[in-house]
């Protein structure tokens, strides 16, 4: 089966200024038990133009995520579900297909 990389990157605060905190730790926990694990590539700074033409700042945690490439709608739906939980109008989601990925132990 095809692995594919999955990066994304998740908001601290949400657009009214709210701390993000508790639903980005929910994300985690479903992550782990989708996905069995996650990796966080740190603290990321960009801006965003709004549906109304004004532009967004965000800070946000970029993480990045392995997985079969069947199973990204499953990934996708977490995203969606944590987004529902905010007032953001996206989440970024990048996927990086054609990767070999090896765990050395």
């Amino acid at each position: 089966m095809a692995q594919v990389k999955a990066v994304f990157y998740i908001p601290l605060r949400d657009t009214d200024g709210r701390d993000l905190a508790g639903e980005l730790k929910d994300l985690e926990m479903e992550l782990y038990l989708h996905f069995v694990g996650w990796t966080s590539l740190g603290y990321i700074r960009g801006a965003y133009q709004m549906a109304d033409g004004t532009q967004s700042l965000d800070e946000s945690e970029a993480f990045a995520l392995i997985l079969e490439e069947a199973r990204l709608p499953e990934l996708e739906q977490i995203l969606l579900d944590f987004k529902g939980k905010t007032k953001q109008e996206a989440i970024y989601l990048e996927v990086q297909r054609h990767i070999e990925v090896r765990f050395l132990k």
